[in-house]
């Protein structure tokens, strides 16, 4: 899928209505908008099944793709007596990618590649004063991310080469914590952590041995720091 579909969304705004349900406004609110830079860890599980000769093949595999990130944000702040909630529209893009590679007799015989590409999503914040300029906050979200998952095999009893791939945007909930403090009346800096686990993603690619069935489960780590503008 391209967009947030309904249960996406659904899920989105329940998560962020829970914070901005937070009683005791107590000014008006802020529009914000950012940027933010740092660095994406995203580990990958891989279970492979695959029937050769009237037998089934199962395989376990284990990756982990790590590379620099940047993104952008928007959102709107609700100041309360402790702090602010709010709720924030998230996108980024990074290169991290996990490959796999398998020879016999110095052939190619498997090569993957497995990427996590564009994402963006939709959380809602709570930030708690620690004094008249700087906030700790939570967040909780719900974030979909384009996977990318290219293979390329080789039949060493044919030479046959068959390429074939996957490109998906996968959902799945976040939850992270950060830093917050002023740098002008105008302007704040950001550090942020933040965790999503994916939904697993079932799919089959053709393989020069037949067809391959894939599910495909991904957690991701991302520090970042940035910058936000409110007005």
């Amino acid at each position: 899928m391209s967009m947030f579909n309904r249960n996406t969304i659904t899920k989105a705004a329940l998560i962020a209505g829970m914070f901005v349900c937070t009683p005791a406004l107590a000014a008006e609110s802020v529009f914000y908008v950012g940027i933010n830079s740092g660095w994406n860890a995203t580990e990958f599980e891989k279970n492979t099944s695959m029937d050769m000769g009237g037998n089934t093949y199962t395989s376990e595999n284990m990756g982990s793709a790590a590379a620099p990130t940047f993104g952008g944000m928007a959102g709107i702040k609700f100041p309360i007596s402790t702090g602010y909630v709010g709720i924030e529209t998230n996108v980024s893009d990074s290169g991290a990618e996990y490959e796999k590679t398998e020879t016999v007799n110095g052939q190619t015989t498997f090569d993957q590649q497995i990427s996590s590409n564009l994402s963006y999503g939709l959380s809602g914040i709570l930030a708690f004063n620690l004094n008249a300029h700087s906030q700790v906050y939570g967040i909780a979200g719900y974030q979909m991310t384009d996977i990318e998952a290219k293979t390329s095999t080789r039949n060493t009893s044919t030479g046959d080469v068959a390429n074939d791939s996957y490109n998906e945007d996968t959902g799945g909930f976040r939850v992270g914590l950060g830093f917050e403090t002023a740098i002008t009346s105008s302007l704040s800096a950001r550090f942020e952590w933040t965790r999503t686990a994916y939904d697993a993603e079932e799919f089959q690619i053709e393989t020069a041995n037949g067809p391959s069935d894939i599910e495909l489960e991904g957690i991701e780590n991302r520090i970042a720091i940035g910058v936000i503008g409110h007005f």
